[in-house]
């Protein structure tokens, strides 16, 4: 969606299919997050059935704490997309875009705690100690953020910069 002679309708044409695949990429992730809650929720159970408490189920337990907490702030986040409002004023909602393709939101803060208790959770889980699975696990994470900052900036930048451009073109 880079702006070659991009006029209004054509732009909003353009987001709204965006905005349709971001809303169905949230979905899918969102049934994924809960497709993994069963499967901890039978490893929890299976571990309290063979092993009573331990480190396992501890284990499980905060992890699914954490998948839980992320699939909370999925729902949360998709709604941004869920409920958007094509028929506002126009710069309205070139502000509201604008604001919905930042890279980093204030509220993408909340699932932190959710990826903290997943790592943490996992990591009671593994043979290979607590301190080189939290390593590997947040060199991953790092480098899934890093991924994910290159693929907004190729991907999702674009729709941010034409939003804002218009947006200057109406303020003046």
């Amino acid at each position: 969606m880079i702006n070659n002679g991009l006029d209004m309708p054509q732009f909003i044409n353009k987001l709204k299919k965006e905005d349709k695949k971001m809303l169905a990429v949230y979905n899918v992730i969102k049934i994924l997050y809960l497709v993994l809650i069963s499967f901890l929720f039978i490893e929890i159970a299976a571990s309290i059935f063979s092993e009573g408490f331990s480190n396992t189920m501890l284990g499980s337990a905060l992890t699914v704490l954490g998948v839980s907490l992320i699939y909370i702030y999925l729902n949360y986040r998709g709604k941004d997309y869920q409920n958007i409002d094509y028929s506002q004023t126009i710069y309205e909602m070139l502000r509201t875009t604008s604001e919905r393709y930042k890279p980093f939101l204030t509220k993408d803060l909340l699932v932190l705690p959710g990826i903290i208790l997943m790592g943490i959770g996992m990591g009671l889980n593994k043979d290979m100690g607590f301190a080189k699975y939290q390593l590997i696990f947040w060199s991953v994470m790092i480098i899934g953020a890093l991924l994910g900052l290159i693929y907004w900036y190729f991907k999702w930048k674009p729709v941010k910069d034409n939003a804002d451009m218009l947006l200057k073109e109406i303020e003046s």
